[in-house]
């Protein structure tokens, strides 16, 4: 659960989302207790948004390490 100071701080963030977009979700760690606060637009769309979000990192970190030529090195060059 988020202190009264991190609710404060994250009211008007949900407002402004609420305000302008039609469908979000967001996540928070909170900064004494590392809890886990989330909030979205409606069930659906929170768990749609937060399902695709987890696809897209894992996505990302698949081409990262498809990216790294470990076999590429040059031995007479020096990379330190």
């Amino acid at each position: 659960m988020l202190s009264d100071e991190e609710e404060a701080l994250l009211r008007p963030v949900l407002s402004y989302l609420a305000d302008n977009f039609p469908d979000f979700a967001i996540a928070v760690l909170s900064n004494e207790e590392k809890h886990l606060h989330y909030d979205y637009s409606n069930w659906r769309v929170g768990r749609m948004l937060f399902r695709d979000s987890l696809e897209d990192m894992g996505n990302e970190l698949e081409m990262s390490n498809e990216m790294v030529a470990w076999d590429d090195w040059d031995d007479d060059e020096d990379y330190e």
